[in-house]
């Protein structure tokens, strides 16, 4: 199965997992239980025995009635039905032949039996193999004590009523432990199907998005859909000014090293602000927010993400600088529209997930503008839209839905080659920190035409 086929596997692979589990295998603990005390108390009051210990029988058995209710609907409030289960089993394993002890029950082959159960139930985790194999031994108990009473008479041999009261009892133990083991078995199962689906998603997405968007992914695969969808993303597209000509004075180990310093210290940017990374081809970036989880404050993230990539190469050049190395620039473009996005490619050969649209070329001839206006971050109206109600926002200790010390200047009308409807186009500028932010309005009134790409 080719990588896009495998994502969408996981990701189809409902939310309600471990809430079906834990119906399926969950849910008949508290029968189970209810079944082993009642059996157990039914068993301590034919014993005729007047006391259990220092507690009389009576007393011993409201108690252990209402401790079972207690823990019952008391144990899941608190922790998990694996960790109730558990906390079921230490319990019973240990108040079983405890009681029954105090309750006069001596008989060496009982308590062997018992155990035998236990083992059998815990090592076979399977219900129907658990229920099979004791039920052998149940049998061989009951013809044991029925030639003990009958054939032999020995006189410490109880009654015969209690004899076969075991029978069942033993029965209801087995279905008990059985269960348990396989529902200990199906949680093991879960989890490790569920640790190799988080793996796996984690080694598809971590080249697209950052590890906390993966995180989220993981947690709920629902979040994320790579089918096909139109959805309004914000875009990011950002060039190297003059790598061409750089490269061609330069050897090619040169370039790659200098390139991939770059890159690199892009990308940590890109996924700081939570962008998916959607491709590298040659100098250039792509990226988008909205996608493929839903992000409500795309625009915020990509426009704090293009201010932030600004200051990270700044400080890139500055290392250049004093490394006698050229002191490359880029420029970025920034739209908001609608976009197909989705697995896009040859269905088992190469696929990526990507985006595709009218939106998409537009957001790559605003990058091409930031070399004619001179303008290191240019956007669109539709971006500078969402981008003016950030400005006014509130100051907050996060700073998360506000944006401050810009300014945002509208450079003028620009149609750009291939597109009918001119856009108006904004310059975005870093202030010193603490700077009220400016809005500037002013511009040319006529549209310019730009053939070049």
């Amino acid at each position: 199965m080719n990588p896009a086929g495998r994502l969408l596997s996981l990701l189809n692979v409902s939310k309600t997992a471990h809430a079906e589990l834990r119906d399926n295998y969950a849910t008949p603990i508290p029968i189970l239980q209810w079944l082993v005390v009642i059996v157990l108390s039914v068993h301590v009051i034919l014993t005729k025995q007047p006391t259990v210990g220092m507690v009389r029988t009576e007393t011993f058995v409201a108690a252990l009635l209402l401790g079972n209710l207690t823990l019952i609907y008391g144990l899941p409030i608190i922790m998990s039905w694996r960790a109730t289960a558990t906390t079921f089993v230490i319990i019973d394993t240990l108040l079983i032949p405890i009681t029954l002890l105090e309750a006069g029950l001596t008989d060496t082959s009982f308590y062997v039996v018992f155990y035998g159960i236990i083992m059998i139930a815990g090592a076979s985790s399977n219900f129907k193999q658990a229920l099979v194999l004791s039920a052998v031994t149940c049998v061989a108990y009951g013809i044991l004590e029925l030639g003990r009473h009958v054939l032999l008479a020995q006189e410490d041999t109880e009654s015969l009523e209690m004899i076969l009261l075991r029978v069942p009892f033993f029965m209801v133990m087995t279905v008990y432990y059985g269960a348990l083991a396989e529902f200990a078995q199906k949680q093991r199962t879960e989890k490790e199907r569920m640790t190799k689906r988080a793996d796996d998603i984690r080694t598809l997405f971590s080249r697209y998005v950052s590890p906390r968007i993966v995180e989220q992914i993981i947690k709920d695969p629902s979040k994320a859909k790579i089918g096909g969808q139109r959805k309004e993303l914000t875009m990011l597209f950002c060039d190297l000014v003059g790598f061409t000509a750089f490269s061609e004075k330069h050897s090619a180990e040169d370039v790659v090293i200098q390139l991939n310093e770059y890159l690199g210290a892009m990308t940590e940017v890109i996924f700081r602000w939570n962008g998916t990374l959607d491709k590298f081809f040659g100098d250039s970036i792509v990226v988008f927010w909205g996608a493929p989880v839903d992000q409500p404050d795309h625009v915020e993230l990509a426009i704090k993400c293009a201010l932030h990539m600004r200051r990270r190469l700044a400080e890139l050049q500055k290392q250049w600088k004093a490394e006698k190395k050229v002191s490359l620039d880029n420029g970025i473009g920034i739209h908001t529209g609608v976009v197909v996005v989705g697995n896009i490619g040859a269905e088992g050969k190469k696929m990526e997930y990507t985006m595709t649209g009218d939106a998409v070329n537009l957001a790559a001839r605003i990058e091409g503008l930031t070399r004619h206006f001179e303008c290191p971050i240019i956007i669109t109206e539709d971006t500078a839209a969402r981008l003016k109600g950030l400005l006014q926002g509130d100051e907050r200790e996060d700073n998360k839905g506000r944006l401050g010390h810009v300014v945002l200047r509208k450079l003028r009308s620009v149609k750009v080659k291939g597109k009918d409807r001119p856009v108006v186009v904004y310059a975005l500028e870093s202030k010193k920190r603490g700077d009220a932010s400016v809005v500037d309005e002013s511009a040319l009134s006529e549209t310019l035409v730009i053939d070049e790409k």
